[in-house]
C-alpha cells in the first residue's frame, strides 16, 4: 500500500526523490542487495514527470554521427566510456526483464557515412570487444546508401519498463508528494493535498533529472524539451529499424504503420537552457519558440512542422498526418550529452543524480548498480 498524505513516515534509510528511470533502478538495486534499507520514493507527479515515461523508448548505446559529434566537445576517451556504459545498461535490461516487450534488429545512422566514423566504429567495436557497428547499404524512402548499422539497439515501452521496476522493488512509493528541501539528512515534503512533513534519513539521491537544480544548486545539469510526433498509418520504403538523423538529435522508429518521430531540439535554441547548441542543416540557427521554455511538458507548433518536415524526408512522401505530439523534459551536464558525471555531491549523506543527456534508459541501470554497490561496501 502506498504511504498516504498524513501517513508519510518521520524516517527512512534512504529517501530518492523522483520516480522516472534512475529513481526507480536505484530502489530495484537496493532491494536486491544484503539486508536491504528501507526506501522512500518520493515524486510529485501521479506516475513520473519529465522525460521517463514521454520518451520515444529507444535501448540504445549510441550512433556514430552522435558520438563523433561528442567527440569534438569532450574526447575520445569521454565518448568511448560513456558508449559502454550505454552498451551495459542495455544488458542489463534485458538480463532482468527478460520477458519485456522489446523490438530488436538494430538502427541505422542516415546521416553521410565518412571515414571519420568508419575509423570512429573500429575503434567502438574493439572497446566493445564484439561488432557492435557495421556498415551496410540501407534505403531511406526512394533512395539506397552507404550506411553504418548498430546490430545490438532495439526499443521497448517505457511506461512498461517503469511499472516493472515499481512492482519489483521493494520500496515504499508516495506519488503526489514534492520535495522543498533536500540536505543535511532531513527533507521537506508537501503533498498535493497541502500537508507537510520532514522526512529524516541517512542517505538522499535526488533524481529529478532537469529539474536537479530545484534541490541541488550547485550541479550543472541544464534542461532540454524534446518533442515527439506520432503521424497516421503510412507506407514507406524505409526499412523499419530505429533511425537516426542530424547527429542523432533527430530519432524514428516504426509502429503499427505509424512513424513515431523526436527531435528538434538543435534547431531550435529556445527549447534548451544555455549549454550545448548544434547548427540546422542549413548551417543556421533558428530563433526557438520562448512559450514556457524548455522546462515545460507543452509542446509547440514550430517545433512540430519541423518535424512534420523530417517525418516527409523518412516516409518520402506527403501522405500522412500528424495524430499525436507529446514533450519529454531531459537534463544534459553543462548542456551537452556527455563530458560529466552525472553524481555531484550536496552534503554528506545527500547526493544529485541527474543529466543523462538524452540517454537515460540505458544509463540508468548502471548508474544505479554503482550507486548500490557503494552502499553495500560502505555498510
Amino acid at each position: 500500500m502506498e504511504p498516504s498524505a498524513t501517513r508519510l513516515p518521520a524516517r527512512t534509510d534512504v529517501l530518492i526523490v523522483g520516480a522516472g528511470f534512475m529513481g526507480r533502478w536505484l530502489a530495484w538495486y537496493l532491494s536486491k542487495v544484503p539486508h536491504p534499507p528501507e526506501v522512500l520514493v518520493v515524486e510529485r507527479d501521479g506516475f513520473t514527470y519529465g522525460a521517463s515515461s514521454r520518451n520515444a523508448g529507444f535501448l540504445t548505446c549510441g550512433q556514430v554521427s552522435e558520438m563523433l559529434a561528442d567527440v569534438e566537445a569532450v574526447g575520445l576517451d569521454a565518448v568511448v566510456a560513456n558508449f559502454l556504459r550505454r552498451l551495459r545498461g542495455a544488458a542489463i535490461v534485458r538480463q532482468a526483464f527478460p520477458d519485456l516487450a522489446m523490438e530488436s534488429g538494430g538502427s541505422i545512422d542516415w546521416d553521410p557515412l565518412t571515414d571519420a566514423k568508419r575509423d570512429l566504429a573500429d575503434r567502438l567495436n574493439a572497446a566493445a570487444g564484439e561488432e557492435v557497428y557495421r556498415e551496410r547499404t540501407a534505403r531511406l524512402a526512394k533512395s539506397e546508401r552507404p550506411a553504418m548499422s548498430n546490430l545490438v539497439d532495439g526499443a521497448l515501452h517505457p511506461v512498461d519498463l517503469l511499472r516493472r521496476l515499481r512492482n519489483a522493488a521493494a520500496a515504499r512509493f508516495a506519488f503526489g508528494v514534492t520535495a522543498t528541501r533536500v540536505g543535511g539528512g532531513s527533507a521537506d515534503l508537501e503533498t498535493s493535498a497541502g500537508s507537510r512533513t520532514e522526512v529524516r534519513y541517512d542517505k538522499a539521491f535526488i533524481c529529478t533529472n532537469a529539474f536537479a537544480r530545484d534541490l541541488g544548486p550547485e550541479t550543472d545539469v541544464r534542461a532540454g524539451r524534446g518533442q515527439i510526433v506520432v503521424t497516421t498509418p503510412v507506407e514507406t520504403r524505409t526499412e523499419r529499424m530505429l533511425g537516426y538523423l542530424h547527429d542523432g538529435y533527430d530519432y524514428f522508429r516504426f509502429i503499427d504503420d505509424r512513424l513515431l518521430l523526436g527531435g528538434g531540439r538543435h534547431a531550435f535554441p529556445g527549447e534548451s537552457e544555455p549549454g550545448r547548441t548544434r547548427p540546422t542543416e542549413r548551417g543556421s540557427t533558428k530563433t526557438g519558440p520562448k512559450e514556457g521554455g524548455p522546462t515545460k511538458l507543452e509542446p509547440t507548433a514550430e517545433v512540430r512542422a519541423y518535424l512534420r518536415d523530417v517525418a516527409r524526408r523518412v516516409i518520402g512522401h506527403d501522405d500522412f498526418g500528424i495524430e499525436q505530439h507529446w514533450a519529454g523534459i531531459m537534463g544534459f551536464p553543462g548542456g551537452r550529452h556527455v563530458g560529466g558525471s552525472p553524481r555531484s555531491t550536496v552534503d554528506a549523506c545527500t547526493e544529485v543524480v541527474a543529466g543523462f543527456g538524452g540517454m537515460g534508459v540505458a544509463l540508468t541501470p548502471v548508474v544505479a548498480e554503482e550507486i548500490a554497490g557503494t552502499l553495500v561496501r560502505g555498510s
